[in-house]
């Protein structure tokens, strides 16, 4: 029905489009026609038949094996703690120290008289001559030749007399002096010592000698220890019981069916010449 009113429409298109074209005698592609034809593709529902797969519901008996748990009696092993008696032995390590003695060999030193000659050193004091530079004053003044009074005379100058006229003048000289001098002088003389001589004797060295001993003690204690027995217990135990049950199941079966399908379609189609004769 769909493709009928699809195909009713294009016929009615093309028609008003053939009505009122205008023909053109120069146009070469509608050849005056003023209208031109083109292929499209064009959509349209077609029936088509499927096979579907549908389920129904069946009712089944089946035998199962079931897990239950029933309580046997059973002799099983049993772990407990019990004190019993126990020996040991308990070790000792203990140091032995010894005291002993060995005889060595020491030296030793005396010191014995005797004389000896030795050379000493003694000092003396003596004088030395020792030249010096010394600064002095010195007089050299000289003699004149002077005019004095005299009792005899009445206190006129009269009388010629020879007198001394200083001139102290600072002068610089090399004088020689006597200086202690303290002079080392080597002698040999003689002197009493003691010259040390080195002997040997015998004597006790005293040492410790350490020894390790070992020393058992037994004893008696008490200690648990784990024991196993054989008790009668009620132990769960799981078998097997064979039961039937209804379930439900579903059966698949095909059913055929027609559904709509859109396929597309190559139609000839009618449009105004692209030239402009068909306006």
């Amino acid at each position: 029905m769909l493709a009928a009113k699809s195909w009713g429409g294009l016929a009615a298109a093309t028609a008003l489009l053939v009505g009122t074209a205008n023909a053109c005698d120069d146009c070469a592609k509608c050849k005056g026609a003023g209208v031109c034809t083109k292929t499209v593709q064009v959509p349209c529902t077609v029936m088509k038949t499927v096979t579907q797969t549908c389920y129904r519901e069946e009712q089944r008996t089946e035998t199962v094996l079931v897990p239950k748990t029933i309580t046997v009696e059973k002799q099983v092993p049993y772990e407990y703690n019990a004190l019993v008696c126990v020996e040991k032995v308990d070790e000792q390590v203990i140091e032995v120290k010894t005291p002993k003695f060995r005889w060595v060999d020491q030296e030793y030193t005396i010191m014995v008289p005797g004389k000896d000659t030795v050379t000493k050193i003694r000092k003396r004091t003596e004088c030395v001559p020792v030249t010096e530079t010394k600064t002095c004053i010195e007089d050299q003044g000289h003699w004149e030749i002077q005019m004095v009074a005299s009792d005899s005379c009445g206190g006129c100058k009269c009388t010629e007399k020879k007198v001394w006229c200083p001139n102290p003048v600072e002068v610089t000289k090399e004088v020689t002096v006597m200086k202690e001098v303290c002079v080392e002088e080597p002698y040999t003389c003689e002197v009493c010592i003691s010259v040390p001589i080195k002997k040997t004797r015998k004597v006790k060295e005293y040492f410790t000698k350490t020894e390790t001993k070992t020393i058992k003690h037994p004893y008696k204690t008490m200690e648990y220890r784990k024991k196993t027995k054989m008790v009668t217990a009620c132990v769960p135990e799981t078998v097997q019981v064979e039961q039937t049950r209804t379930c439900t199941v579903k059966v698949p079966y095909t059913v055929e069916k027609q559904v709509p399908c859109t396929v597309m379609k190559t139609v000839q189609q009618t449009c105004p010449c692209s030239c402009g004769c068909g306006a």
